[in-house]
Order: structure tokens, then C-alpha cells, then sequence
């Protein structure tokens, strides 16, 4: 699951003047948080990981019902035609409508599965930003307490002592305050494919 930098627009908005003293006069409180952590190890965001690994195997038997049978009736049309010549088939507009069916189920295959992962991501996304609420609120009370100036990602910093890192606290008051959110699967309106057309009689 992807970690989405859920407080950079706090931060930038809140710190980056406070930051700027602070490099110039060296006299600022600083705190670094983990945002990766949080949502890794909290447990709202292993409730939210679960829910959309489940989520995605759903999808993933919903497309395997459908590609399944595509696949069974290629392998049928590729074996009927496999010994037959271009005059042939050219007498057998049974076969070439067939051929553009399948074609047409492929192309709609293809499209489902952009589709999906396209929800998948929504879905968590929406997710996220339900713990993103919370946990900004979490933080604005640690920064004041702590009478910070400016709060670092983790992963933009070289060392970090234990006394700057409010990680622990963060997760910690995150999971007394939130356990679970509702994941709601997204689902998107599909818009028709353009529906093939036989090829002219005699190529």
C-alpha cells in the first residue's frame, strides 16, 4: 500500500517559515515523524491494508470469471483455423464474426481491468484521507505541547534522535482514538467500446 504524504501540505503551510528561522538561527524545536510508519504500523492502517487487499482479490476473481472463457474461446477459434487458408475463411463469415466478437470481449477485458485498478486506488485514497483528519489533528496537539517549530518526514532525514521523533506517540494516540474506517469499494461508470466491424468481403 502506498504511503501517501498525508501532512506535506501541513507542513509547508504551518512550518516553512518557522523552518527557515530555524536553519538561520539554530534556535528552533525540531520533530521528524515517520509517515510511512504510521500508517503501516497503526491499526486503522491495518485495517484500511486488509480491507483493500480484500477488496483487490475480489477484483481479481471478478476478472478471472470473465477473461476465462475469452481465453477457452480463442483456443477453439485459433484451432479452427489454424489449417485454413485466406479463401477459406473468406466463405466463412460465421468464423469472422466470431473473430470480431472475441475481439470486441478482449478489448472489454482490458478495459475492465484499467477500470478496477483505477477503483482500487480511489478506494484507498478515500480511505487514507478518513485517517488523514484525524491524524493532523493528532499532530497539531504533539506540536504544541512540544512548542515545535517545524516537523521533518523521516525520510528526508539523515539522524534523528529518539527525543525529536514523535512517531510512537503519534501511532499510539492514533490507535486509542481510531481502530477502523470504512473502505467503501468505488466503482466507476463504464463507457462503451466502439463496436468492431466486419472486414470487407474478400481481404
Amino acid at each position: 500500500m502506498k504511503m501517501p504524504k498525508f501532512i506535506v501540505s501541513m507542513v509547508v503551510t504551518v512550518f516553512a517559515f518557522s523552518a527557515i528561522q530555524s536553519v538561520a538561527m539554530a534556535q528552533s524545536t525540531v520533530l521528524v515523524i515517520d509517515q510511512s510508519r504510521v500508517l503501516l504500523d497503526s491499526d486503522v492502517g491495518i485495517h484500511v491494508k486488509r480491507q483493500i487487499q480484500s477488496i483487490g482479490k475480489q477484483m481479481e476473481a471478478e476478472m478471472k470469471a470473465q477473461v476465462t472463457p475469452i481465453a477457452q474461446e480463442r483456443a477453439r477459434l485459433v484451432a479452427e483455423l489454424k489449417d485454413m487458408s485466406a479463401e477459406a475463411l473468406n466463405t466463412r463469415p460465421d468464423l469472422q464474426q466470431r473473430a470480431v466478437t472475441l475481439q470486441e470481449k478482449m478489448q472489454k477485458s482490458q478495459l475492465e481491468a484499467k477500470y478496477k485498478q483505477t477503483e482500487l486506488q480511489i478506494t484507498e485514497q478515500k480511505a487514507i484521507a478518513k485517517i488523514t483528519t484525524q491524524l493532523e489533528i493528532i499532530i497539531q496537539a504533539v506540536v504544541a505541547e512540544k512548542q515545535a517549530d517545524v516537523i521533518f518526514d523521516r525520510s528526508i532525514v539523515v539522524f534523528a534522535g529518539p527525543k525529536v521523533d514523535i512517531t510512537d506517540t503519534v501511532i499510539s494516540r492514533l490507535n486509542s482514538q481510531m481502530k477502523t474506517v470504512t473502505v467503501v469499494r468505488e466503482r466507476l461508470a463504464r463507457k462503451p467500446l466502439p463496436k468492431p466491424t466486419l472486414p470487407p468481403r474478400g481481404q
